[in-house]
């Protein structure tokens, strides 16, 4: 008798411990990522992010919430405001995020409505997609044909040269000057986003100051408008935020 006892202990006790192990599972692949949205939401808002509309969320079923960690963290966000810049919606990616120390490795996702100032320039960049290490991810952003016209526009105007006319085909665009229409290119030099043309010097039409994180590389020109790439520093500007 005394046997079966002490069998059926030990059998009671291994089900209490499969019945915790299942319970903390559950806790912490399924209960956590539900609760965590709105607190990390609000801590999100507390580092200096502020938007209109913002959620915060992380995958469920995560053998990373073990140690602290996401493997994927995701924020989604309208109406942002985080200076020099304003987004209308926003959704990123982060991956491999460790909440302790504040950092991620990676970084995915797309910008729409950009304003930034940069150099006394203030531009409307109608979307940017960011993918990549959070050190260096490469940034490319979209001008809508308009929004191109406009800003070659104002940096002639700075210049002091008055265009007639901005007409955007594909690999360079065409613009007028005193009734006359001539070719020209945009392009990336010396770090700074600028129009060469024939009728004067180059205008620079967007410079990222030195202490901006981010710098630019490459530009492309269609007759829908310009792509713009370079690399931003996702880290920095995370970093940049007070802590909680």
């Amino acid at each position: 008798m005394r046997a079966g006892s002490s069998v059926a202990r030990v059998t009671a006790v291994l089900r209490f411990l499969v019945f915790a192990a299942l319970l903390v599972a559950l806790l912490v692949f399924v209960v956590v990522p539900v609760v965590a949205s709105p607190l990390l939401t609000q801590m999100v808002r507390d580092m200096g992010f502020q938007a209109d509309e913002l959620e915060v969320t992380i995958d469920s079923f995560d053998p990373a919430l073990f140690g602290g960690r996401a493997s994927r963290l995701r924020v989604q966000s309208g109406s942002v405001a985080l200076s020099p810049a304003t987004v209308e919606q926003l959704d990123l990616t982060f991956q491999d995020v460790s909440f302790f120390e504040r950092t991620f490795e990676n970084v995915r996702g797309e910008l729409r409505g950009v304003v930034v100032t940069a150099g006394g320039v203030t531009v409307r960049v109608s979307s940017v997609q960011v993918d990549g290490p959070a050190r260096a991810a490469q940034a490319s952003g979209n001008f809508t044909a308009q929004e191109s016209e406009q800003l070659v526009r104002l940096a002639a105007e700075r210049a002091g040269i008055r265009l007639d006319s901005v007409r955007f085909v594909d690999g360079g665009l065409r613009v007028g000057v005193a009734g006359v229409e001539t070719g020209a290119r945009i392009e990336v030099s010396s770090g700074a986003l600028v129009l060469m043309s024939d009728f004067g010097p180059a205008v620079v039409l967007l410079q990222p100051a030195p202490s901006d994180p981010w710098r630019l590389s490459e530009a492309y020109v269609a007759s829908t408008g310009v792509t713009v790439i370079g690399l931003v520093d996702a880290a920095r500007l995370t970093a940049a935020l007070p802590a909680p």
